[in-house]
Parts: C-alpha cells; structure tokens; sequence
C-alpha cells in the first residue's frame, strides 16, 4: 500500500491538457505563460508544479486513492491475510492493463492475489470539438458568460456519462455554473447545493442548446 501510495502511475501532459494550455495560457501570469510556452524544455518543472495540488494532479496522471481495507473480524484475532481495494481513476492515455502492471510492479516480493473489480472499465473516450454539438455549447455559453475562455478540458471525476459511449462520440460533462469553495467541498457531503443563480443559468443554457440546435446560422 506504501509502495502504491509512494511512486504513484507517472505523470503526463496528454494532449488534451495540452490543447487547454493553449488555449487559456494568454490569461495565465508570466510564469505560467513561460513554462507553458516552453514546454520542451519546463516541463519536468510543469509537472511538478501540478502534481502537488489534488486537483491538478488529477489533470496529468492517473490518480490513485486507497479506500478500503479489511483485515481481522475480532480485536483479538490476527488476520491470515488482508483484503484492500484502491480505486484508480484512469488519464485517457493510460489503461487496465497498464494500471494492473503497475500494481504488479508495487506487489514485488510480496505474496499477493491482484484482482479487477466488477466495475473496472478502460478510461472514457475523448469526444471531438471541431462538431456541432461543441459549438452549440460554446454558443450557450458565451451568451451566459461572455468574459471567459471557453475551452476543452478533462472531467477528473466518474460520471453517468459513460453509459452513454455506445450511442454518442459526443458526450460532453459540462454544467454551466460557477462555484465557490464552499459549494465545491459540499459535493457528495452534508447540504450539497448550488446558488439559485446557478440553477437558473443551468436552465437558460441547456433551453438555449434545444431551442436552436437546428439553426443552420450555428
């Protein structure tokens, strides 16, 4: 577990993180500006920077989180063995067969049993943004925002979004809100919630899309 926690998968700008440095660096301070400019050379030094926030971390590698463990069912019986499941939450360059090689690799020396749970799935596809279905997104909304990059970037979180690959290329995790820490860290937590103004944003972009996606003007 020390040695999952400790040398985690490798970290990578993948082109989708790429594509979105491109696109907001302008915005970003000299610095930031520079090393993505020159990413040739700073990179090393980029990835440093970004592996050390959760959330940013999240954007270049996949992600390795400890979130079970089993071992004795009494407080005084030694276990023969112990059970944990670590949940990996998968870049789109990378797959199953890499993370399992990976555990292998941490797993050296010790006798253990390597098994996939049920719901183990390779990472989603990349939907396309030179489509339609982006521009009408981008439409809707510059018209909520119109002072912002709008950009493609990467959902870091698992979503019902997957179930839907079999019918679309195009499936886009997008909710046009804008959140404060406070509503951030109320996710999946006591009192979730969004502002009525969210709420109202949410509506008014997602009528805008269905109202006009057949104009030929888009």
């Amino acid at each position: 577990m020390q040695r999952l926690e400790n040398h985690q998968m490798k970290a990578q700008i993948s082109p989708i993180i790429q594509n979105f440095f491109q696109q907001v660096g302008g915005s970003m301070p000299f610095a930031s500006r520079f090393a993505i400019a020159n990413r040739w050379i700073m990179e090393s030094l980029l990835l440093a920077q970004l592996t050390k926030n959760h959330s940013t971390n999240a954007l270049v590698r996949t992600t390795t989180a400890l979130t079970m463990m089993k071992g004795s069912d009494a407080p005084n019986v030694l276990s023969p063995e112990v059970e944990f499941v670590v949940n990996f939450r998968l870049l789109p360059e990378n797959t199953l067969q890499e993370v399992r090689d990976h555990v292998e690799q941490a797993a050296s020396g010790f006798d253990v049993e390597i098994e996939q749970v049920d719901n183990a799935r390779e990472a989603s596809k990349v939907s396309p943004t030179d489509v339609k279905a982006y521009k009408m997104m981008e439409a809707s909304i510059r018209r909520l925002y119109p002072d912002l990059i709008v950009t493609p970037y990467l959902t870091v979180g698992g979503t019902d979004a997957i179930k839907y690959q079999n019918l679309s290329d195009h499936i886009y995790r997008f909710m046009p809100i804008k959140i404060n820490h406070a509503e951030q860290q109320s996710m999946h937590s006591t009192n979730e919630y969004i502002s009525i103004e969210n709420y109202l944003k949410m509506i008014d972009y997602f009528y805008y899309i269905m109202r006009h996606y057949d104009d030929e003007t888009i």
